[in-house]
């Protein structure tokens, strides 16, 4: 018997006996294998993208992914499996089953159908905490391709068998490509990574905003005037609103500029404004103050506070 003919009966044989069994073990760990995969991969794409782009904090560049390894496996299995359950079965079952109701038998190509739309609904959660079309769109890709990745290699488990090592070992071997060729295309210096713009305390005097009623007067002379600075970080020990007028301030004082010791990251605004709480003189931390950020012709003025593990950010631009 041909192999065409032998797929022939088999097909056949689905469409009169119904879609193959899904809700087994070995489906269950394929799909959480490959789940687990593609979070790995997606951390090292994004990662390298997110390094690109203007940031607070120097990014781990290529090989962050490398750097939250042991992360992901302690929390990241658990969750695989539990979306591999939750999730991926239920969407192979759902495909076959419409795909046998619909065409009379078991085609592949109804998967990605079906994790498209499944994709939505990870998209309108997403998009509760994250609104925006760029988020949302890069939500439905990364949720879509996620799902129609899993779920194929859970089918394909279910129609012929484990397939654990061989998701992990072509995993592994794609998460090594993909770090190679980012790092490659950061080297050749196809791809940069942000790095805030160097200043100077010439180019730091002037007026800044907060871009709602705040400013701050830089003079030339390292005399500072602020008019309705937002104390932010009062706010947040206070857990109060930070736009109410207690926690805004107005005073004179000075200033002056730090350059830091090796790269642009270490560049600090030192403020000290009577009436505020501002007054980074005093502190006894390097990183006291405000850091530089933003591009060469637009500069911003960068103050961290709350949560040193999650940290939020006051910025002020021209």
């Amino acid at each position: 018997m041909s192999r065409n003919t032998a797929w022939d009966v088999r097909q056949r044989a689905q469409a009169q006996d119904g879609p193959p069994p899904v809700w087994s073990g070995r489906s269950i760990v394929a799909g959480a294998a490959a789940l687990f995969v593609g979070g790995v991969l997606a951390v090292e794409v994004y990662g390298m993208a997110a390094s690109t782009v203007e940031s607070h904090a120097p990014s781990d560049g290529p090989g962050g992914a490398v750097l939250i390894l042991p992360f992901l496996a302690c929390f990241g299995v658990p969750a695989a499996l539990w979306g591999s359950l939750a999730g991926v079965l239920p969407l192979v079952w759902a495909a076959r089953r419409l795909s046998v109701r619909v065409t009379g038998r078991d085609a592949w190509w109804w998967v990605p159908a079906v994790a498209a739309v499944a994709a939505v609904a990870v998209t309108a959660a997403v998009g509760i905490w994250t609104p925006g079309a760029g988020p949302l769109a890069l939500a439905w890709l990364t949720s879509a391709s996620l799902l129609t990745g899993a779920a194929l290699i859970a089918r394909d488990s279910a129609l012929h068998g484990p397939r654990l090592l061989r998701t992990l070992g072509y995993g592994g071997l794609a998460a090594v490509a993909v770090f190679l060729v980012g790092a490659g295309v950061f080297g050749a210096g196809l791809l940069t990574e942000y790095g805030p713009p160097k200043v100077t305390a010439a180019q730091l005097a002037g007026t800044w905003s907060d871009g709602h009623g705040g400013t701050l007067r830089l003079g030339a002379d390292g005399t500072a005037r602020a008019e309705g600075l937002t104390d932010h970080e009062s706010a947040y020990e206070d857990e109060a609103d930070a736009h109410s007028a207690r926690y805004r301030c107005t005073g004179t004082g000075r200033w002056a500029y730090v350059p830091g010791d090796s790269t642009t990251w270490d560049q600090r605004l030192k403020l000290s404004v009577e009436g505020c709480e501002f007054d980074d003189f005093v502190s006894v931390y390097d990183d006291a103050g405000w850091s530089i950020g933003g591009t060469s012709d637009h500069p911003k003025l960068n103050r961290e506070y709350g949560d040193l593990d999650a940290p939020e950010w006051y910025t002020l631009t021209r």
